[in-house]
């Protein structure tokens, strides 16, 4: 039986993900620099929150990982390279030579490479925290201490080797203190207080409104003096004691409030998270810039990201890679390639394999 999905956390990581759409398309700003405190962190609290590690076998588990992030990783990689040639010919850019096969090792090398990026970086995390939890024996605490030695890692080997490992492990040294952080936040041990926070709507509301606003202040603060922000892509995490704390502020604040938001119309379209990552920026945004809206592009583009015509140039073409990555998102989900979008093969495909055995 499938584990009931909680509404509130579907909804959490779909306007996530709408909210990673759009800062990809607004240039560097305060903005962003808020937005970027905490918009990949709260990713990996939110699988945190959703993470079974009791009472299961770890082949059993990694087989569910390995389906869940790297079948994904795999599949969707190799239809954004062919999206990325289509792209070349259609703005008729110059294609490298050996471009599809470069692509598809790249695709394999993973580091960096598209927006799903981090779903390699998902899935060492998940592995990581089921060890720990081995290694603990379920006690939070140590599991706890555990992670932040392993964030301690990752903090010197950002400092002297300032770069992307395979499979962007390198992520994971700091992916994994989030996803401990939201397991732990949603483990029975912490029922009390959990249920204290989310229970009702409201409190939960206003609890998420006061966390977003120290956010946006402490973000404004750092971008201003350094402008620094945590931005988990180029490894650019410092100042480490200001940047990920404030990443967990900002994380449950986005979370809370959107458990006082929360609505059956928000959670549904989370099913589609994967194809808009791999898909908005290699294939939505060039066709809404250069191809449908080319002079809208170049009258918004020197504007600044405040300016109103630039808010909505950038909400419309976020709104186009909704609709257009919904289309992509159900002829994929309805073929038989639907396990790269984590879902099950459609009955169809079921019975004629059934009735082609007998």
């Amino acid at each position: 039986m499938k584990p009931k999905r909680i509404e509130y956390i579907d909804v959490a990581k779909f306007l996530a993900m709408i909210l990673v759409v759009f800062t990809h398309g607004v240039k560097e700003s305060n903005f962003v620099a808020f937005a970027f405190a905490f918009h990949l962190p709260v990713f990996f609290v939110l699988n945190g929150m959703t993470l079974k590690v009791e009472n299961q076998k770890f082949g059993d588990f990694l087989v569910k990982k390995l389906q869940r992030y790297i079948v994904p990783m795999l599949g969707l990689g190799f239809i954004c390279v062919l999206f990325d040639l289509f792209i070349k010919w259609l703005l008729n850019s110059p294609i490298p030579d050996h471009f599809l096969f470069i692509g598809f090792a790249n695709v394999f090398n993973q580091v960096r490479l598209y927006a799903i990026w981090f779903l390699p970086a998902l899935f060492f995390t998940d592995i990581i925290l089921f060890g720990f939890h081995r290694l603990a024996g379920g006690r939070l605490w140590l599991m706890g201490l555990l992670s932040l030695l392993l964030l301690g890692i990752g903090i010197l080997f950002n400092q002297f080797h300032n770069v992307a490992l395979v499979w962007n492990f390198d992520a994971a040294f700091f992916g994994t203190v989030f996803t401990f952080i939201g397991f732990a936040f949603h483990h029975q041990k912490l029922s009390g207080f959990y249920n204290f926070v989310t229970n009702a709507r409201w409190k939960a509301l206003l609890i998420g409104i006061v966390l977003m606003v120290a956010t946006y202040f402490i973000s404004q603060n750092d971008y201003e003096i350094s402008r620094r922000h945590l931005e988990m892509f180029s490894r650019y995490y410092m100042p480490y004691y200001l940047t990920l704390p404030n990443a967990i502020i900002g994380s449950f604040g986005f979370i809370l409030i959107c458990r006082g938001i929360t609505n059956p119309i928000l959670a549904k379209p989370v099913e589609m998270n994967l194809a808009l990552l791999a898909f908005h920026q290699i294939l939505a945004f060039p066709l809404f810039r250069f191809k449908i809206c080319p002079e809208w592009y170049a009258e918004v583009y020197a504007l600044p990201v405040s300016d109103l015509q630039y808010i909505l140039f950038n909400s419309t073409m976020t709104l186009f890679s909704v609709a257009l990555i919904a289309v992509i998102y159900l002829a994929i989900k309805y073929s038989p390639l639907s396990g790269i979008v984590n879902q099950p093969l459609a009955g169809f495909y079921r019975r004629s394999v059934g009735r082609t055995q007998l």
